[in-house]
């Protein structure tokens, strides 16, 4: 008995020595098949899907989590990464613009008055403002951010998707100056906008940042914060996450935390004119201008100011941004994908002008837009 039993215990940590060591070798393996296909370099494509596409009296393309979203003057239509369509929107407009925050769409009428808010099921609200439209932004929830503009007015106000108004900020341009740009929060509650005004002659752009959220009641105005900068515009502001304010100046860029009130985290200095911002959730970064015998150069950073990618660009680009970890650019018939170490995932050069390019699974398979269809493909 007493061999037997000795027998049992020996067979039976054998088999979980056995077994342990068949896990960790399929662990390592998945590990190494991950790495290598986090990594890997595609040169052709095949389409998996189409969907047919039309450009007349267009006004743009969204990328709308793993969906797109083509808007244009006379409706909107959002279709999936299977090339189903998600909702159909029909509307009147002169100049749509739009935007989208986690499962929310919202298309306005620049100079009219009138903004429609979609989520993923279709129209989740409409609004009529009582000035004309100059930018609107939406929020995860559905609330959104409508800049207008009339005499010498700028109106700033912010509403949820029923329409109720839920905070505003007026401003006397002649006194306050010009706004340049604005930003929401994922959350609805906060807002960073930038105002260029000339005074004795001399430019001076004023950062506000303002908070329509209980902390904001204890200041005036809401505002939690301001800059003024002197001699220097920035014209782009933008929310990287709900507590990371980008600003972007004519020489750098300005890192700010606004978690409930701003302060400036780090201020970055560039060298060389700037050609394009580009920026999402996890970086910021800028393209500087090149010349005839140096190529453009890309710099990107992450949420706390670090740098995280410097590296020249030998691709004329009409187009550049990032989404997720990738850096995605093209032009009339070409896209080159880089990763933000700097690597390159894919370049091609299409048979059919490119109208956008965006990700559906931030692994291999893309849309890639053309004025005559909607093209799902897989990277091979």
């Amino acid at each position: 008995m007493r061999d037997y039993g000795t027998r049992s215990k020996r067979y039976r940590r054998n088999r979980a020595i056995i077994l342990i060591s068949l896990l960790v070798l399929i662990i390592i393996f998945c590990v190494i098949y991950l790495i290598r296909l986090f990594n890997r370099s595609y040169q052709d494509y095949e389409v998996m899907g189409r969907v047919a596409n039309t450009e007349e009296n267009l006004g743009g393309y969204l990328e709308y989590k793993g969906a797109v979203v083509r808007y244009g003057k006379d409706g909107a239509v959002a279709v999936d990464g299977k090339g189903n369509l998600l909702w159909n929107g029909s509307y009147e407009m002169t100049e749509p613009i739009a935007d989208t925050c986690g499962d929310y769409v919202v298309i306005a009428d620049r100079g009219g008055k009138q903004l429609h808010i979609f989520d993923r099921k279709g129209l989740a609200g409409s609004i009529r403002t009582n000035h004309p439209i100059i930018k609107v932004q939406t929020a995860e929830q559905g609330v959104v951010a409508v800049l207008m503009i009339e005499e010498n007015t700028s109106y700033l106000e912010i509403y949820n998707k029923e329409g109720e108004l839920l905070g505003e900020k007026i401003t006397d341009m002649v006194k306050d100056g010009y706004p340049m740009d604005f930003s929401l929060s994922d959350d609805g509650k906060k807002v960073a906008a930038t105002y260029f005004c000339l005074k004795n002659g001399e430019v001076v752009n004023n950062i506000l940042f303002l908070n329509f959220g209980e902390v904001g009641k204890n200041f005036t105005d809401r505002t939690v914060g301001a800059d003024i900068y002197n001699s220097i515009i920035v014209p782009r502001i933008t929310f990287l996450d709900n507590d990371t304010v980008c600003a972007f100046k004519e020489d750098g860029l300005l890192i700010y935390s606004m978690e409930e009130k701003a302060e400036l985290n780090k201020e970055i200095k560039l060298e060389g004119k700037i050609a394009s911002v580009l920026h999402n959730e996890k970086y910021a970064g800028a393209v500087l201008e090149g010349d005839k015998e140096k190529d453009k150069r890309l710099l990107l950073y992450d949420l706390k100011g670090n740098q995280v990618l410097d590296m020249d660009l030998d691709f004329d680009y009409e187009t550049v941004y990032v989404s997720g970890d990738e850096i995605i650019m093209f032009n009339d018939l070409s896209c080159v994908i880089y990763r933000a170490s700097g690597k390159e995932k894919f370049r091609y050069t299409f048979t059919t002008n490119i109208s956008a390019i965006y990700p559906i699974n931030h692994l291999d398979r893309y849309f890639m837009v053309n004025p005559a269809e909607i093209l799902e493909i897989q990277l091979i």
